[in-house]
C-alpha cells in the first residue's frame, strides 16, 4: 500500500513537472498559455443549463471552459463576467469534474490567472481606446468651436451688405498699422470715399437699388486695393480705405481707379410706381491723406481721419466726382 502511494505521488510530481512547470516558463514569453486539459466536460451534460439565453450554449461550444464565458448560464441563471463568477465557478460541479486531480486544478487555475491578466489588459486597452476616441471627439468639437468663434468674430467686424469691415473695426486696424508705420518709419495713407447724391438715388429708385450700389462699391474697392489694404464701411454711403506702405501719390492712383470704375458702371433700375427699367449711373468723391512718422513723432488717428474728411469736403465743394489730396 505504501509503495502504491509512493508511486501515485511520484506520478503526480512527474505530471506537475511535465505539464505545469513548463507553463510558467512559457508564460514569460507568451500571453496565451492554455493548459491542455483532456478532462474538460460539457457543462450542459453536468447541469441543467440548456438555455437559449446562455451565450455558451447558444454558440454550441463543446468542451470549453464555461467559467470563462461572459453571460453563461449556470442552472438557467445568468452568471455575468469571469471576474464576477470566478469564485463560485471553482466550486461548481463542472469545474470539479474537469479537474479530477490536483494537476488539472493547478493547470486550470493557472489558465484562469492568464485569462484574467489578458482580460484586464483588453479592458485597459479598450479603455485607452475609448479615452482616445473621446479625446479625438473633444478635439473635433474644440476645432468646430474655434471655427465658429472665428466666424462670429468675422461677423462682428464685417458689414453684411458690402462685406467690408465695419466702422468699429477701423480704430483697431489704424492703431496696429500706425504702430507699424512708426516702428519702421514707413508711410501710411487713408482714403475717404462718399457716393455723390446717394440719398436722391435712394429716393428715386428705392432702397434695393441703393443696396445694389453699396454692394457694388464694396466689390469695386476690394478689386482695386491690395490684400494688405483694409476697407471699411464708415457710414451710410461713406467708406474708408487704409493703405499701408503708401504715400499720397500711390493713394491718389488707387483712388482714381475707384472713381473711374464707379463712374463707368451703370445700374439697371426702375423708378417708384413705374415698371419701366432704365440704366442709371453715379459718381464718388474721394478725400486722400498720407503721413510718415519720423523718430518720436506721433500719428493721431483722429487727425488722420479728419484730414481725409477735409479733403473729401473739398471734393464735394468742387461738385463731386473728383479725388482731392490733403496738403
Amino acid at each position: 500500500m505504501a509503495s502504491e502511494d509512493q508511486e501515485a505521488s511520484g506520478n503526480l510530481i512527474a505530471r506537475l513537472r511535465e505539464e505545469i512547470i513548463p507553463l510558467f516558463a512559457k508564460g514569460i514569453s507568451d500571453s496565451i498559455v492554455p493548459f491542455a486539459n483532456s478532462h474538460l466536460v460539457k457543462c450542459r451534460e453536468v447541469l441543467d443549463c440548456k438555455s437559449s439565453e446562455c451565450a455558451h450554449y447558444a454558440a454550441n461550444n463543446g468542451a470549453e471552459r464555461c467559467w470563462q464565458v461572459m453571460d453563461a448560464c449556470c442552472n438557467i441563471e445568468r452568471q455575468g463576467s469571469f471576474f464576477q463568477k470566478s469564485g463560485a465557478c471553482c466550486s461548481c460541479p463542472v469545474f470539479k469534474k474537469s479537474c479530477p486531480t490536483v494537476v488539472e486544478e493547478i493547470g486550470e487555475r493557472l489558465n484562469n490567472i492568464i485569462f484574467a491578466l489578458n482580460e484586464r489588459e483588453r479592458q485597459i486597452s479598450s479603455g485607452n481606446k475609448h479615452i482616445a476616441d473621446i479625446q479625438r471627439e473633444m478635439n473635433t468639437v474644440l476645432e468646430q468651436l474655434k471655427n465658429k468663434e472665428r466666424v462670429i468674430q468675422e461677423l462682428m467686424i464685417t458689414d453684411k451688405l458690402t462685406t467690408l469691415f465695419n466702422r468699429q473695426h477701423l480704430v483697431t486696424v489704424l492703431e496696429d498699422e500706425i504702430a507699424r508705420c512708426q516702428r519702421y518709419d514707413r508711410p501710411i495713407a487713408l482714403m475717404m470715399v462718399d457716393i455723390d447724391g446717394f440719398r436722391n438715388f435712394n429716393d428715386c429708385y428705392g432702397h434695393q437699388a441703393g443696396d445694389n450700389m453699396l454692394s457694388f462699391i464694396g466689390t469695386l474697392i476690394r478689386e482695386n486695393t491690395r490684400k494688405f489694404d483694409r476697407a471699411f464701411r464708415y457710414g451710410g454711403e461713406e467708406f474708408v480705405v487704409v493703405l499701408p506702405e503708401s504715400d499720397l501719390t500711390m493713394a491718389y492712383i488707387v483712388s482714381e481707379r475707384i472713381r473711374k470704375g464707379f463712374e463707368n458702371n451703370s445700374f439697371l433700375v426702375k423708378k417708384y410706381e413705374s415698371n419701366i427699367h432704365e440704366n442709371a449711373s453715379g459718381t464718388v468723391s474721394i478725400g486722400i491723406t498720407a503721413t510718415f512718422a519720423f523718430g518720436t513723432q506721433n500719428i493721431i488717428i483722429e487727425e488722420l481721419v479728419n484730414q481725409a474728411e477735409q479733403a473729401l469736403l473739398m471734393a464735394k465743394e468742387k461738385g463731386g466726382n473728383v479725388c482731392i489730396r490733403y496738403e
